[in-house]
């Protein structure tokens, strides 16, 4: 799933309040059609209208029985100039639910001149949803690691052929439906909105697995496509195993670019005590692999509770954050705690990354996310070998062992896809090649920093098209489009309100990497040479807490604080309410008191120490900071 570098309330908040009443009267005027289901808007506050359409439940059956599958639709404000489809990544991610965020970052010419449309595409959502979210994160927190010795070999097979039977047993899906949603099925449900929508050609943007989806449907339906753009693209001719290895490797080589520019900021490498961050995260690995490590842990009522980290959550919890460039530095921050002995900064990555609450320990229900559908889609659409399930986990391995995965940091990311072996569908042996030299433009926008679909990817699309345009951010995201940058979105934009294609087949954007580092709060209240360097020092942990950057910004958000105590962040229009309870984010610096942080950032605090004394601090808009009164213990 795409994680945009946006403030959550902020984000979310926006609404691009275009063309519902223009795109409603229009919809009236449609003869009754047996696709059309019925209209309503979504979400709530969207400025998007839901159409639910009734689609052949097979394509290849179409008198057969019928999926109902929504799309939303916000029409252009003025004669539509055509029609721009997004199609979000995974495979497993809600359109519908991303439809607000993602329209707020086009061009408002955009808006005005296209109908946009998004969907839920079958199996996530609003459309005919799989779910099984215990299953998952039972195999996700597995303590065996594939990449370990035979033993924990043998017990990670045994814990995955465990969870494809308990996966698809949690769906409810009959196991002889999963086929039914494979990209070669969900391509032919938008064949159907565009007849419905009565629209000739369509603009594709996909992102991630959206790409490989783009492919799939102008490789099907070329005589419909205006133009494709591919944000993070799969190459098609190098999926399987060889896919899987080769975003290994990738990953392997992020973490380490993430960590030397860690080693190149004087504030970073302070936080490491001078010592190179690659260097902490190695012996942090190497002692996991011996065993797992306890860490206090504290709870959102300031409580303790003893708590254990494996190597594979350390694997699972970096890889989560090695994409946006904010993420990237929350993990040096992460790790520099680490550095200090204290993992439980690090385990909130974790738990976001699982999907877990962090205070029961369960599974959270995720509507607008779906790893049932992930491998629905996956494990339908490719072969990962032939055979019984134990040949096709046999070659699995065999291949991963003849890369040299389990000398790679984070190599049990290899392993990814391996359900599938135990998969009781699988998609046709054959690699699929879905385009060549295409009547239309193909935008292929990449990132040589990408851990999630590697740039290669990007590099051998382009090698393959001839009527392609390559836009490349060096050291950036996965996905560089719709993130609030001008490269490359205003090429992009010229095309789509003038036709205006790139003047070279190869740019580059400015460079990404990660953003400027934050440091971590001095670990003791006696490092600090003045109370305005303590209260910046929380501030700026306040500010940059991971939590709250995940966090949906509905309702209130409560978690612990480092050394003892709590914080809150409550939602308010466009600020946030903050509560502290004896927060220490230092050892021998507890705060109690309230705060603010406003709507263009900036941040009032009037708290008090554990001795009594009132602190006032302020950070204005205009980055100075000023604080009063003095600290004691």
């Amino acid at each position: 799933m795409s994680t945009l570098s946006a403030r959550p309330l902020l984000a979310f908040g926006i609404v691009v309040a275009i063309g519902i009443a223009v795109w409603a009267a229009a919809t009236a005027l449609i003869e009754p059609d047996p696709t059309f289901v019925r209209a309503r808007q979504c979400p709530e506050d969207s400025s998007f209208s839901c159409v639910v359409l009734n689609v052949p439940r097979d394509h290849l059956d179409p008198d057969g029985p019928t999926w109902e599958v929504t799309f939303a639709v916000q029409g252009a404000s003025q004669e539509p100039d055509g029609v721009i489809v997004v199609i979000t990544g995974g495979p497993g991610s809600s359109g519908v639910a991303a439809a607000d965020l993602y329209a707020s970052y086009f061009d408002p010419l955009v808006l005005e001149a296209y109908d946009l449309v998004f969907f839920d595409q079958r199996g996530i959502g609003l459309s005919q949803p799989l779910q099984c979210v215990q299953a998952t994160l039972d195999w996700y927190t597995t303590p065996e690691i594939p990449t370990g010795s035979e033993a924990d070999q043998a017990a990670f097979r045994a814990a995955t052929e465990r969870y494809a039977t308990d996966c698809i047993a949690e769906t409810g899906v009959s196991p002889d439906d999963l086929g039914l949603y494979a990209t070669e099925q969900a391509i032919e449900d938008l064949e159907v909105f565009r007849e419905w929508h009565d629209v000739d050609r369509l603009i594709l943007y996909g992102e991630s697995y959206g790409t490989q989806y783009a492919q799939a449907y102008a490789a099907a339906h070329p005589d419909h496509v205006e133009a494709i753009i591919l944000d993070g693209p799969v190459d098609m001719t190098a999926y399987g195993t060889d896919y899987f290895v080769e975003t290994a490797e990738t990953n392997d080589e992020v973490l380490r670019l993430v960590l030397e520019t860690c080693d190149d900021d004087p504030s970073c490498a302070a936080d490491f005590g001078g010592r190179p961050a690659l260097e902490v995260y190695d012996e942090m690995a190497a002692d996991l692999r011996d065993g797992p490590m306890s860490f206090e842990f504290v709870t959102a009522t300031g409580g303790i509770e003893e708590r254990e980290m494996t190597l594979n959550d350390l694997e699972t919890a970096v890889a989560y954050v090695l994409t946006p460039t904010t993420d990237r530095m929350f993990l040096q921050r992460a790790l520099a705690q680490a550095a200090r002995g204290e993992l439980y900064p690090l385990s909130r990555l974790l738990y976001a990354a699982l999907g877990q609450d962090p205070e029961s320990l369960k599974a959270i229900h995720d509507p607008t996310w779906s790893d049932a559908m992930y491998f629905a889609v996956d494990c339908g659409d490719f072969a990962f070998g032939s055979g019984s399930a134990e040949a096709r986990a046999d070659r699995y391995f065999a291949a991963g062992e003849e890369a040299g995965v389990a000398d790679l940091r984070l190599g049990s990311g290899y392993f990814l896809d391996l359900p599938c072996a135990y998969w009781p569908v699988h998609g046709p042996e054959d690699t699929p090649d879905y385009l060549g030299d295409t009547p239309f433009p193909v935008f292929i926008l990449g990132a040589t920093w990408d851990p999630a679909t590697p740039y290669p990817n990007a590099e051998r699309l382009a090698a393959n098209l001839g009527n392609s345009y390559s836009i490349t951010q060096p050291g950036g995201p996965h996905v560089i489009m719709l993130r609030g940058e001008d490269c490359p979105d205003d090429q992009v934009t010229a095309y789509l309100l003038s036709g205006e294609l790139p003047a070279e087949r190869y740019q580059e954007c400015p460079f990404g990497g990660v953003d400027p580092y934050v440091p971590i709060p001095a670990a003791d209240a006696g490092d600090y040479a003045s109370t305005l360097d303590a209260l910046s020092a929380v501030d700026d942990e306040i500010s940059n807490n991971p939590d709250w950057w995940y966090w949906s910004g509905e309702g209130s958000l409560a978690f612990g604080c480092l050394y003892g105590g709590s914080i809150t962040y409550t939602a308010r229009d466009l600020e946030y309410d903050l509560d502290l309870d004896a927060c220490a984010l230092s050892e021998g610096l507890a705060l109690t008191g309230t705060g603010v942080i406003h709507e263009a950032f900036n941040l009032d605090l009037e708290v008090q120490s554990a001795g009594g004394s009132p602190l006032r601090y302020a950070r204005e808009e205009s980055g100075e900071r000023t604080a009063t009164g003095t600290l004691d213990p």
